[in-house]
């Protein structure tokens, strides 16, 4: 059972209770990300989730490190196109200590010029290890072209030149902005109790302020179609194609997520036993969803010889013509549905994905979903709603393809 309460400062505290694990795991979520960033500052998210692991004004970069693994515990974090996330797994009766190191990262970074500059050379080395790997560049410039000029189409590192506009003034205004605890969630599972948390953690955050902070609005990312090429020296062909589809929002997203695992989101589904089992043309292939708020893709991804390209890619639009035309048997639904429930209750055994769960629940949606009301979603899925979906996904006019490969610049598919 999933508990919440809220700060006097706004800062919201979901939580649930596990007494029977030995661990917690405890994470800060900051409702930011590319998202939100102007060009001329692309990466600042994520080079700021990085810069508040260098140093606090009470732990050195070296002792934010020592403090957690010398308890065996485990800290990190990440950035994505929406959210920041700093998060920690201890053993419970350490967890305190775990959550003082997040804290101090947060509420006290130092940002100092030098670790500005090391730091950027950091981004850029991780920059160039993304670029050597054609599946995500795929996926990176498809969404550039998806959503182009907008802040979901930008790449969560930056661009070389982004991050040469990064200084230290810029930084402290991006954060100052939106480092507050009405743009922050706190979500943590594991052995703990509840209101002693609470306590604890309202002490800490007593005397973090809003900055005058406003809600911020999003306005809907138009989806653009088209074709783009990335010439790379590289054996296989990797292909990203992208379908319009729902916002994170929608109520279809347990319908999509059944039609998604008969489509291609697992090995019995149809791209990989028609394409790969049955046809042999591609080592990998797959689908999956992409939803942001008020914005959304169908993603499916796809490696193979340069000279299979055009035969897969014509077999992914008839698997898609063949699904808009007879949609899904009843069998096929229930089975799907079956699989969906088991996926999630395995993933409710780690207490890290439930941590994870909750928190992006909260932080976008502004609410929890229990696992009985998630299974219920999921029993309650009817014919007609898979055919909602489906005709508002799978459509061909509304697509964009990516492929990267090399000598694939006068490829027509």
């Amino acid at each position: 059972m999933y508990k919440k309460y809220i700060l006097d400062n706004g800062l919201v505290i979901v939580g649930e209770e596990i007494p029977y694990a030995n661990s917690v795991s405890f994470g800060l979520w900051v409702n930011v990300g590319t998202r939100y960033e102007e060009k001329n500052i692309n990466g600042m998210s994520h080079f700021i989730e990085h810069m508040v692991f260098k140093g606090t004004k009470n732990r050195s970069s070296k002792k934010i490190a020592q403090d957690i693994d010398n308890l065996g515990g485990q800290i990190n974090a990440f950035t994505s196109k929406e959210v920041t996330c700093f998060y920690v797994k201890m053993l419970d009766e350490h967890i305190y200590t775990g959550i003082d190191v997040i804290c101090d990262m947060v509420l006290n970074p130092l940002f100092l010029e030098e670790d500005i500059i090391k730091e950027k050379s950091v981004v850029l080395e991780e920059i160039k290890m993304y670029d050597d790997s054609p599946e995500d560049l795929a996926h990176d410039l498809l969404f550039e072209l998806i959503y182009k000029g907008k802040g979901l189409g930008m790449n969560i590192l930056g661009t070389e030149d982004s991050l040469s506009n990064i200084n230290r003034e810029s930084i402290l205004n991006f954060f100052n902005k939106y480092y507050v605890p009405r743009n922050c969630v706190i979500s943590i599972c594991g052995n703990f109790n509840f209101e002693n948390m609470v306590s604890f953690l309202s002490e800490k955050f007593k005397k973090w302020n809003n900055n005058n902070f406003n809600k911020i609005t999003i306005d809907k990312c138009e989806f653009n179609s088209g074709i783009v090429r990335k010439n790379k020296e590289i054996e296989q062909v990797n292909m990203c194609i992208g379908l319009k589809s729902i916002e994170v929002e929608s109520d279809d997203v347990y319908a999509l997520s059944v039609v998604n695992n008969i489509f291609g989101g697992s090995m019995s589904s149809r791209l990989f036993q028609n394409i790969r089992e049955q046809k042999g043309k591609v080592y990998s292939i797959y689908s999956y969803p992409t939803l942001h708020k008020k914005s959304g893709v169908l993603n499916v991804f796809a490696s193979m010889s340069k000279k299979n390209l055009k035969q897969v890619y014509n077999l992914i639009i008839d698997e898609i013509n063949l699904l808009k035309r007879n949609y899904l048997t009843i069998d096929e639904i229930q089975k799907a549905k079956e699989q969906l429930k088991g996926n999630y209750i395995l993933g409710l055994e780690s207490i890290g994905s439930k941590m994870m769960s909750i928190g992006k629940s909260q932080l976008l949606l502004n609410k929890i979903h229990t696992s009985k009301d998630i299974i219920s979603n999921i029993n309650s899925i009817t014919v007609d709603d898979i055919v909602n979906v489906i005709d508002k996904t799978f459509d061909i006019d509304s697509i964009a393809v990516c492929i990267v490969g090399k000598d694939i610049q006068n490829i027509n598919i």
